[in-house]
């Protein structure tokens, strides 16, 4: 394993126990539902929310647009719910909180994203997300180094080469002030925004806001 890997996995770890830290000191009980989960791992700590889950098995549900047998069969205890993406399957305030770390930069285009805001606070009192800052200079999904700054297809054009996985439709960052503008749209009562840093430059955004249901 590489400096750099070592490196990124340690701030990484860093970032995900400081959002959990995060969560739990507001949280006030009552259901919760994790937003994004996957089927299995892609990436270390993916499903950190379930696997670090502190509280009891019956408080907690999962979703996700993947296959979650596999992890519905490794948690016997939670409740997993698999859905085609868009509206949520779930009523109007039938959670408490929703937590979502590191999913809204994945689910499409700029429509897609306040879809997925609203949604969550249609189905929640109070939701908790996060999102990794596109003016970070190492974009976290790829390893690219300041190439996701430049404006057109630059980043996507060398995706395609060298992280084929990834392209516009999975994977569009969001700065502080797109992500500002979304809540600003946003069916949210309330909302504030939390840079989470890294010596001194953000590293990712919290978000943390209230519906008007």
């Amino acid at each position: 394993m590489s400096l750099i890997t070592k490196l990124k996995e340690r701030v990484m770890k860093t970032s995900r126990e400081n959002k959990l830290n995060h969560f739990y000191s507001i949280y006030k009980g009552g259901p919760i539902v994790d937003v994004g989960v996957s089927s299995s791992a892609r990436i270390k700590g993916e499903n950190v929310f379930l696997e670090e889950f502190a509280l009891r098995p019956d408080l907690y549900t999962g979703l996700g647009v993947e296959d979650l047998s596999e992890v519905a069969a490794a948690h016997p205890d939670k409740r997993f719910v698999r859905y085609a993406g868009g509206k949520f399957p779930f009523k109007d305030n039938e959670f408490d909180w929703v937590f979502s770390n590191a999913v809204i930069e994945h689910v499409g285009d700029d429509d897609a994203h306040l879809m997925f805001i609203n949604e969550m606070l249609r189905v929640a009192k109070t939701v908790f997300f996060t999102t990794p800052n596109k003016f970070f200079p190492v974009e976290s999904h790829t390893n690219a180094i300041f190439l996701h700054w430049v404006p057109g297809e630059i980043f996507y054009r060398w995706c395609a080469r060298y992280r084929p996985y990834w392209n516009e439709t999975n994977l569009r960052l969001l700065s502080y002030s797109k992500l500002n503008s979304l809540m600003k749209k946003s069916n949210a009562q309330e909302y504030k925004i939390y840079k989470n840093s890294m010596l001194g430059w953000p590293l990712t955004f919290t978000v943390v806001c209230k519906s008007q249901n």
